[in-house]
């Protein structure tokens, strides 16, 4: 295809609507009939004068001298402008390439290495070279559609005029072109007002955002005044360059620094560990939403001809939009691929996040990279603010004095009609809660359309009008690759709308179903410019967590200035992967890691289950048969059965196993009996902060039982390890991780008549279920009936996870899938459900349970977490264990001379809108409120009918009954101080004689 060769004059014949092309003639405004083109294509044999086409008649409403004035040449434009004094036709190429620039060179460049880490660098940087050169392709067809039709003022004309001038498309297009505008208009009030916020260092209350949007609203409406593109782009020009020194900065800080951010910390899931690995393709086992959403990512980055023909309205040499558009695209390949690329390679898949800026490990190095950035946030508002006020602007005061000149009318309704514009972006941003997911959909759903459906339709409507219907036999070779290629570009906005829409929908319902709200929100960007703390690593659209690859058995391996490592990890390599930040409560994306199967995935995928990343598996959030709600529903009246076989199930044994736990926990092993288990916490030296939580059975004299969460998988293990390794002096100690096993939960007031019917005869003879209560186990040497398999032993323990009557049961790996099929077939569908993720943590929360990660991290002790019955009653007079001097201090109150905790967990019930984890908690007034704390997990209690959250508060404002408020997307919310669980426990409690207890 050579569009974009040198223009030749064109002639405009109004009555035929037909252009003819002519090397000889005169190009000069004065002396032009029609418009400036092109002959793109023109194969050889073809002749010299040939007509380029309209593909149909005026667009009515632009006043003229006669009804064909509608068809204004450039020349004649510019010839009744010349009267003005405000006149739209001035920009040149130099200026549009500006504006091109500051539209396309912005903050989404700094998403690319999260692309690249789920993609792989190679198909990646592929990628990046194909979207741009069919961006390019698309822009020129856009430009050759606007020379042939110079009355064409924005995309809503040409989509009118592209599809045989029905009114409704326009309205259609109108809707989508403004909607599309003022969303991202919004997306811009919310980012440069949280950096506002976070670099004064305010307190981040509810009336603090609101007021920052204001100000970034108003700032953005007053650089929206200018009433032409040729004023606008002076402004382009200083917000590329700032940009440019931005990624510049990112690119050069992230390969001077020693280490990226959070490097080798191990973090509270264990997903920062090791040199940085960067992925020449894909790891295998990336899933399609995954991949799609990296695809997305990239060519939303690209995408954006919506613009295109408002910028050509008003150049005064349209013929000259190529060299603005090739100028931009060329440095586009180099930026996005270069600072992605360098970027990705120094930070690798492990701690890159999105916006890469968060990855810098030096927080100022990370501030002056993103402080640059600042210009862009406010001018692409802007400009997307302009085109959409040009839209309304121009169909109000077209043929008017008003338009082309300084009237108080014309300048009041231009400045009223930019307001109105940025208070309904304001609105959108700030009060429509799930903003960022919607914006997310409207992409996709607009961006196949302004990206690609459009200009592949334009092509064979041109094509039509220049040589009929028979113009790809009549043009030959050209005509058919050029069919073939137009073709495969409508396919591409079809496969975006579709394929592209699932995918976002997808990821919107997975996190939705998990009470996790997606996006780009206020905490996001002020942790990118501010020190987090360790169990934070959330970040925005386009936006996912840090993913850790950690064994990779590959060849390839290669060293690459001593600070990350190129792997080459084929479809067929082995991947040992770390568990991505839990989406669940506030986390966006999907993980690309690699991911496991616990041995009921297959068991999963026939029963409907919705499959999600989770813990470095593929695990269930809800099934087909029942919502998430309605599972919660379930499990409180009758019973569900859960897999959390993902969980890591460990064995201890030896001379020095006892003594090695409790060094490791505050648990007192003297007073642990045999088949007995208790809650606990692995604990940091020194500190006392939370390793992980964990339950511990006592199997025999020497022998435990334990289970770790998977996403502290790899966390977990290295630490286990340090410690065998550092106390050998306790004895022999036989460590071993049960890999494989199965775990099942079987959960709700039936769970007990269930079991114990599944179990029948041969299990009855070990075990009577209603004599073992809650916090024993039992093993039990079972056969499933009807199977090949022999008996084998299965450990099964009172208890959960959901503050209901239940038991967890662990299953060889052999026996899993068995076991878990005979207990649903002996159930019935009328008692028993299997139930996912999404049900299974807003059960956790109603029974007041922490969720590591969120509730318990690194640096949190048992005392503060609420968590004061860990330490076992010996253990409170000899200590003994790590952090023990810090813990007994905050266990003793502060007036009988002890330290206490600074901060307590605590329950809250919030009025209206859910708070959702980051929200932050405070105290006294509306006017005058003061930061106390943050909510750690929440979500609407399907039980009681109520929003709840936990979360961590100052001393002295934890007792229940105490009024607080919680901050909701920038609004104060009531809330109050409760005692947990939320939901009355169930469980069968020896103590009580009866259950409940």
């Amino acid at each position: 295809m050579a569009l974009g060769r040198k223009s030749e004059a064109i002639v405009d014949n109004s009555n035929t609507h037909d252009i003819t092309l002519n090397d000889k003639d005169d190009v000069s405004p004065q002396n032009q009939a029609g418009v400036f083109g092109s002959d793109p294509e023109k194969a050889e044999g073809e002749p010299k004068y040939r007509k380029m086409s309209r593909i149909g008649g005026p667009i009515p409403g632009i006043v003229g001298e006669s009804d064909t004035d509608s068809t204004l040449s450039v020349g004649k434009q510019l010839e009744l402008e010349q009267s003005n004094s405000i006149k739209y036709r001035t920009c040149s190429w130099q200026k549009t390439a500006a504006l091109l620039f500051a539209e396309y060179i912005c903050l989404a460049i700094m998403s690319f290495p999260y692309s690249y880490s789920v993609l792989g660098l190679v198909p990646g940087l592929i990628i990046t070279v194909v979207v741009a050169a069919l961006v390019l392709y698309t822009s020129l067809i856009v430009w050759e559609f606007c020379l042939r039709h110079p009355e064409v003022r924005d995309v809503c004309d040409l989509g009118q005029m592209l599809f045989y001038g029905w009114k409704w498309v326009w309205y259609v297009t109108a809707v989508m072109f403004l909607l599309n505008n003022t969303f991202i208009q919004g997306l811009h009030v919310l980012t440069g007002a949280t950096y506002i916020n976070t670099m004064i260092g305010s307190s981040y209350t509810g009336t603090c955002t609101v007021a920052f949007s204001a100000v970034v609203a108003i700032v953005s409406w007053a650089c929206s005044l200018p009433r032409t593109f040729d004023t606008l782009a002076k402004i382009a020009t200083f917000s590329a360059f700032f940009t440019f020194i931005s990624v510049l900065l990112a690119a050069i800080f992230a390969g001077i620094e020693d280490h990226p951010a959070k490097y080798n910390t191990g973090g509270p899931k264990g997903n920062f560990v090791g040199e940085p690995l960067v992925l020449v393709v894909p790891a295998a086992g990336t899933t399609f939403v995954s991949g799609m959403n990296a695809f997305l990512n990239i060519s939303y980055t690209f995408i954006g001809q919506i613009t295109i023909p408002s910028f050509i309205a008003e150049m005064k040499n349209p013929k000259d939009f190529p060299k603005a558009l090739w100028a931009v695209t060329i440095c586009e390949i180099i930026v996005f691929g270069l600072v992605g690329s360098v970027v990705y390679a120094y930070t690798g898949t492990q701690y890159n996040t999105a916006p890469a800026f968060g990855s810098l490990g030096n927080e100022t190095y990370k501030k002056v990279a993103f402080s640059f950035m600042i210009p862009t946030l406010i001018f692409l508002g802007v400009l997307y603010a302009s085109v959409s006020a040009r839209f309304v602007f121009f169909r109000i005061f077209e043929g008017t004095r008003h338009k082309g000149n300084h009237t108080v009318v014309g300048w009041a309704s231009w400045a009223g009609i930019l307001a109105i514009l940025w208070v309904s972006a304001f609105i959108v941003a700030e009060v429509i809660p799930f903003f960022s997911d919607l914006l997310s959909l409207m992409s996709s759903l607009f961006d196949s359309f302004f990206g690609f459906i459009f200009w592949g339709t334009a092509y064979f409507r041109m094509r039509k009008a220049d040589y009929g219907p028979g113009w790809i036999h009549r043009r030959g070779i050209r005509g058919l690759s050029g069919f073939v290629l137009n073709v495969i570009i409508i396919l591409i906005g079809l496969f975006m709308l579709t394929a592209g829409t699932y995918a976002t929908v997808q990821s919107i319902l997975d996190n939705y179903a998990t009470g996790n709200i997606k996006g780009f929100s206020a905490s996001d960007v002020q942790r990118l410019i501010q020190p987090a703390p360790l169990n934070v690593a959330k970040h925005a659209p386009a936006l996912r967590s840090n993913n850790k690859f950690s064994t990779f058995h590959t060849s390839g391996l290669i060293k690459r200035c001593n600070a990350c490592q190129i792997v080459l990890c084929t479809p067929i390599a082995s991947c040992r992967v770390g568990a991505s930040q839990r989406r669940y409560t506030s986390q966006s994306s999907s993980p690309s890691d690699t991911l496991k199967k616990t041995a009921l995935h297959d068991l999963h995928v026939a029963n409907g289950g919705k499959m999600v990343p989770f813990g470095g598996y593929s695990m269930p959030v809800q099934y087909s048969d029942l919502g998430v709600g309605e599972s919660h529903k379930w499990t409180r009246e009758k019973a569900s059965l859960f897999d959390v076989g993902h969980m890591v199930q460990h064995r201890f044994s030896g001379p020095g196993a006892s003594a090695m736990l409790e060094k490791m926990t505050p648990f007192s092993a003297t007073d642990l009996k045999p088949y007995y288990s208790t809650l606990s916490c692995l604990l940091h030296p020194g500190t006392g902060g939370i390793v992980d939580d964990t339950v511990i059975a006592r199997l025999g004299p020497e022998t435990f039982y334990l289970v770790t969460n998977a996403a502290c998988r790899e966390k977990d293990l290295a630490y286990i390890s340090e410690q065998i390794a550092s106390h050998k002096h306790f004895g022999k100690i036989d460590w071993q991780v049960l890999d494989g096993w199965g775990l099942v939960a079987l959960q709700g007031p039936l769970s007990v008549e269930i079991l114990q019917d599944a179990l029948g005869e041969q299990g009855a003879e070990q075990v009577y279920l209603p004599s073992l209560y809650f916090g024993q186990c039992k093993h039990v040497y079972f056969e499933v009936p009807s199977s090949d398999q022999g008996p084998a032993p299965i450990l099964i323990s009172r208890g959960g996870y959901t503050g209901e009557d239940g038991f967890e049961i662990s299953v060889p790996p052999h026996l899993t899938a068995l076991f878990t099929e005979h207990l649903l077939k002996s159930g019935g569908r009328d008692k028993l459900r299997l139930a996912g993720l999404g049900a299974r943590d807003s059960l956790r929360l109603e029974a007041g349970m922490c969720l590591y990660g969120h509730d318990l991290n690194d640096e949190t002790t048992p005392v503060a977490a609420g968590l004061s019955w860990v330490v076992g009653k010996s253990r409170r007079i000899g200590g003994g264990f790590h952090g023990d001097e810090v813990i007994l201090r905050e266990l003793k109150p502060a007036k009988e001379g002890g330290q206490g905790a600074e901060k307590r967990r605590v329950g809250l019930v919030v009025q209206g809108a859910p708070a959702r984890e980051g929200a932050i908690i405070v105290t006294g007034d509306s006017t005058q409120p003061a930061e106390i704390g943050k909510v750690t997990s929440g979500c609407p209690s399907p039980t009681l009918g109520k929003n709840i959250a936990m979360g961590y508060v100052q001393r002295g404002h934890h007792k229940a009954g105490t009024k607080v408020g919680v901050v909701v997307r920038g609004k104060r919310r009531e809330a109050e101080v409760v005692k947990m669980p939320f939901v009355a426990s169930k469980y069968w409690k020896q103590a009580a004689g009866t259950a409940p207890g």
